[in-house]
């Protein structure tokens, strides 16, 4: 957690917060069709249990913010170029709404899926 003190009172930014900033705008890029949380997410998930920062781990040191994401990356897409863009995407999102300095967004392709539905959604 990175604390902010200032005049008017103390401003306190979660790990858990960052990582939901991550995982909105990883999701904002096109190609990029699920979170991998691994194993114990989906157990968690099929229980009931929801986490919108599944598959994303954060690192703060000071003000220093490091970001591992875990995506699912839709078929036929080139994956570098996806990857980049979340890179770019979670950066520039993190950096913009905390002020906070991203040193590094490391993208892991942890599958490949392809669009199975009529209308256009993703089966995950």
């Amino acid at each position: 957690m990175v604390e902010h003190k200032g005049e008017s009172g103390n401003i306190k930014i979660s790990d858990e917060a960052i990582a939901s900033i991550a995982s909105i705008a990883s999701m904002e890029v096109d190609g990029v069709v699920g979170l991998d949380g691994g194993s114990a997410a989906s157990f968690a998930e099929a229980i009931g249990i929801k986490d919108p920062a599944k598959g994303i781990k954060v690192d703060l040191l000071n003000e220093n913010v490091s970001v591992d994401i875990n995506i699912i990356v839709d078929f036929g897409r080139e994956v570098s170029d996806v990857a980049a863009e979340v890179q770019d995407k979670v950066r520039e999102s993190i950096e913009s709404m905390t002020g906070l300095n991203v040193n590094k967004v490391n993208v892991n392709i942890n599958g490949v899926r392809k669009n199975t539905a009529a209308n256009g959604n993703y089966k995950i």
